[in-house]
C-alpha cells in the first residue's frame, strides 16, 4: 500500500484487497478513507479539535467494525465478535484497536501525536486484508460453505460451526418431572385474546374500520390507498377462487413470493377459505421449498415466476401468484373455524427444513397481534411498514397488529425500502438489524453531503445517543444539533413521524442503537421466535436497558430454568409441531416453551441472554 498519484495516503487496490463481498469491502474502504482524512488534517495543520474528531471517529469505527456483539457475516454489515470469528484472528484486531485507542488518548491528554498512527494503521491494513490473509479466507468460507438461502440470524453461523463443541443447555426432563425454575416468573400482565379464527377477527376489524386505509400499495411509482373494505372484498374473492380449484378447507397451501399487498390478500383469503397457509421464504432454494412442502403435506402451491418441474410435481395444484383465480364465495368456511385449530405452519429461516415446523393456531396469531397492540398502542389512521418477508412470522403478526389498531400497512420493496420511506412517513417502522444497517448507511451518505460544520455535528450523534440510552441525558448543545442537523435528516429520510421503530430477530449493534437514538429515532428491541409467534419481550425506547431483552409483553410469562434456559409461557406459544416427535417433547413442557437459549437474571432483576 502506498500513496497514489492523486496524493491519497492509503490507496485502495481492488485486486489486492477486495474480498468480493460488497459490504465487507465498504467497511474496509471506510477505514482507508478515515486514514486519508487524518493524514490530510495532520499534514495541512488543521485544528487539534478536528484531528481529535477524526481520531475518535477512527476509534469508534474500529470498535464497530471489529465489534464485540454479533457475527460480521452475510453481507458483512454486522459487527463481528472476533473471538468467535471462523479464523479467530482476534489478536490482530486487538492490536490495531489498542494502537488507535492509545493515540486518541495521547491526543486528548495534550501529547504530541506523530504520523506514526498512519504508518502503523496503513501497514496493519495491508497485512490484514491483502490477498491470502484471513479475511480473504473468511470471504471464501462465506461464498463456498454458506448456503444460498441463508438469511442473517445473529450468531447462527457460529452456532452451526460450534454446536457439537458447546451445546446450549436444554432441559431434557421427562414431561412427568415437570419444569424446575431457577428464577422468579416474570409476568407481562393479562391479555384479552379475540375468540375464533383470524377470518372472524378480520371481519370485526373491517366492521369497525371499513373505509379507513388498510394498505398503501405502490402503483406506477405512486402509493395508492386500499381501504379495509376493499381488502376484505378482494380476499373473499380470492378465497372463492381457491375453493373453485381442487383445494378444500383444511388443506395446506404453500405460498412463495416476495412481500407485497397481494401476499397479504392471499394470506387472508386462505383464512377465509379455511386453508392453512405455509409460507416459503422467496429466497429459499427449490430443494428447501420441496422439503418443506413434503414435510407440511401441502397439496397446493401459489408461486411467483416460473415453477420447476420437480416443485410442481410435489403438489397437486399449482397457481400463479400473478393470476390467482377469483370467484364469488357462496360459503366462507374460515369464519367458523375454531381458534385452537392450526392457522399457519411456519419455519425458522435459520433452521434446516427437516426440523419440525411450528404449527401456529389462530389463537396464537391473534394473541401476538393483541400483545403488540397492548405494548405499542397506536392508531387508528397511523401507518406501519412491511418490507420484510411475510414468511417471517414477526412481519406477518406486525401487519395484523397494525390492522387491529385501524392503521395502514405500507408495502415497501425490500431493496427500495429506504428510498420509499420518505413517501409514506411511517408511524411504526417494522425492522431488523440488517435494515437499520442499510438505513444507517443512507443517513451517513446524506450527512456526508452536508457542509463541514454539520458533518462535524453529525459525527457526534452516536455519543449523544449513548448518553440518552445510558440515562445521562444530553448536553445543552444537543438541542441546537437536533434542530439544525438531526431533524432535517429525519425529515429527508421519512423518519419524522415515528412513534415506534421496532428491531426484531436479533440484537441491534450498540453503535446503531446509539446512532439512531441520538438522531431522534425511538428504537425498541423485540425478543421473540417462531415458537412464540414472533413476540416475547420488549426493550422499549422509553425504558431501554442495555444488554437486556426487556420486559415480558402482555399475556406472556418468562422464567429461567435450573439449567439456565430461557422459558416462555402464554397464548402466543405455538400449538405444537407438525409431528409429535422427540423435538416437541423436549421443547414444550408444562406449557413452557424451551427456547434453547441461555437466560440470565441480573442483580437488578433484568432479563438477558447469557453466553
Amino acid at each position: 500500500m502506498g500513496t497514489d498519484s492523486t496524493g491519497a495516503f492509503a490507496e485502495w487496490d481492488e485486486e489486492r484487497y477486495s474480498t468480493n463481498i460488497e459490504r465487507f469491502d465498504e467497511q474496509h474502504k471506510r477505514l482507508f478513507g478515515l486514514l486519508n482524512d487524518l493524514h490530510t488534517a495532520m499534514n495541512e495543520g488543521h485544528s487539534e479539535e478536528e484531528v481529535g474528531d477524526i481520531l475518535r471517529e477512527l476509534e469508534r469505527y474500529t470498535e464497530y467494525h471489529f465489534g464485540d456483539e454479533e457475527e460480521f457475516m452475510q453481507n458483512c454489515g454486522y459487527a463481528m465478535d472476533c473471538s468467535d470469528c471462523f479464523y479467530n484472528h482476534r489478536e490482530m484486531h486487538e492490536e490495531f484497536a489498542d494502537k488507535v485507542r492509545e493515540l486518541r488518548e495521547k491526543h486528548e491528554n495534550g501529547e504530541y501525536v506523530t504520523m506514526e498512527v498512519l504508518t502503523v494503521a496503513r501497514d496493519w491494513l495491508d497485512a490484514h486484508i491483502a490477498a491470502g490473509d484471513e479475511d480473504q479466507n473468511y470471504a471464501d468460507y462465506f461464498q463456498n460453505e454458506v448456503s444460498d438461502d441463508y438469511e442473517y440470524e445473529p450468531g447462527q453461523l457460529y452456532h452451526d460451526r460450534t454446536a457439537s463443541e458447546d451445546p446450549v443447555p436444554v432441559d431434557r426432563q421427562s414431561e412427568d418431572a415437570g419444569v424446575r425454575l431457577d428464577s422468579d416468573i416474570y409476568d407481562g400482565g393479562s391479555l384479552s385474546v379475540p375468540e375464533g379464527s383470524v377470518a372472524a377477527w378480520f371481519e370485526a376489524v373491517v366492521s369497525e374500520h371499513g373505509d379507513r386505509t388498510a394498505a398503501l400499495v405502490r402503483d406506477d411509482g405512486e402509493f395508492v390507498e386500499r381501504s379495509f373494505e376493499e381488502l376484505a372484498e378482494r380476499a373473499k374473492a380470492v378465497a372463492g377462487g381457491l375453493l373453485s380449484t381442487d383445494l378444500r378447507p383444511g388443506d395446506r397451501l404453500a405460498i412463495r413470493a416476495q412481500s407485497q399487498y397481494e401476499w397479504s390478500v392471499l394470506d387472508l383469503a386462505c383464512h377465509f377459505a379455511g386453508l392453512v397457509p405455509v409460507a416459503l421464504y422467496p429466497s429459499a432454494s427449490d430443494d428447501r421449498a420441496a422439503q418443506i412442502i413434503e414435510r407440511t403435506g401441502a397439496t397446493g402451491l401459489v408461486a411467483a415466476g416460473d415453477v420447476t418441474e420437480d416443485l410442481a410435481l410435489a403438489v397437486e395444484t399449482v397457481l400463479a401468484f400473478e393470476d390467482v383465480p377469483t370467484e364469488e364465495a357462496r360459503v366462507l368456511p374460515g369464519l367458523q373455524t375454531d381458534g385452537d385449530e392450526v392457522a399457519t405452519v411456519a419455519f425458522d429461516v435459520a433452521s434446516p427444513a427437516e426440523k419440525a415446523g411450528c404449527a401456529l393456531t389462530h389463537r396464537n396469531l391473534l394473541a401476538a397481534a393483541e400483545s403488540l397492540r397492548e405494548a405499542l398502542p397506536t392508531g387508528p389512521d397511523a401507518t406501519g411498514t412491511c418490507s420484510l418477508p411475510l414468511a417471517h412470522i414477526y412481519q406477518r403478526v406486525s401487519t395484523y397488529y397494525l390492522w387491529a389498531t385501524g392503521s395502514a400497512v405500507a408495502y415497501l420493496g425490500a431493496d427500495e425500502f429506504v428510498d420509499q420511506l420518505a413517501a409514506v412517513e411511517p408511524d411504526v417502522l417494522v425492522g431488523v438489524p440488517k435494515m437499520y444497517q442499510q438505513l444507517y448507511g443512507t443517513v451517513q451518505d446524506r450527512l456526508g453531503d452536508m457542509g463541514w460544520m454539520k458533518r462535524k455535528v453529525g459525527g457526534r450523534v452516536a455519543s449523544y445517543g449513548e448518553g440518552i440510552v445510558e440515562g445521562r441525558g444530553t448536553p445543552l448543545k444537543y438541542r441546537a444539533a437536533n434542530r439544525l442537523v438531526y431533524k432535517p435528516l429525519r425529515q429527508e429520510a421519512g423518519l419524522s413521524n415515528l412513534t415506534y421503530a421496532l428491531s426484531g430477530t436479533g440484537r441491534l449493534d450498540d453503535h446503531l442503537l446509539y446512532f439512531f437514538r441520538g438522531l431522534g429515532v425511538p428504537i425498541c428491541e423485540l425478543y421473540g421466535s417462531v415458537g412464540t409467534t414472533g413476540v416475547g419481550a420488549l426493550n422499549s425506547a422509553n425504558s431501554y436497558v442495555e444488554g437486556s431483552i426487556g420486559d415480558p409483553m402482555p399475556g406472556i410469562e418468562i422464567a429461567v430454568s435450573e439449567n439456565r434456559e430461557l422459558l416462555v409461557r402464554g397464548p402466543t406459544v405455538l400449538g405444537g409441531f407438525l409431528h409429535d416427535d422427540q423435538t416437541g417433547a423436549q421443547t414444550l413442557l408444562d406449557n413452557w416453551y424451551h427456547t434453547g437459549e441461555v437466560g440470565e437474571v441480573g442483580p437488578d432483576g433484568t432479563l438477558s441472554l447469557g453466553e
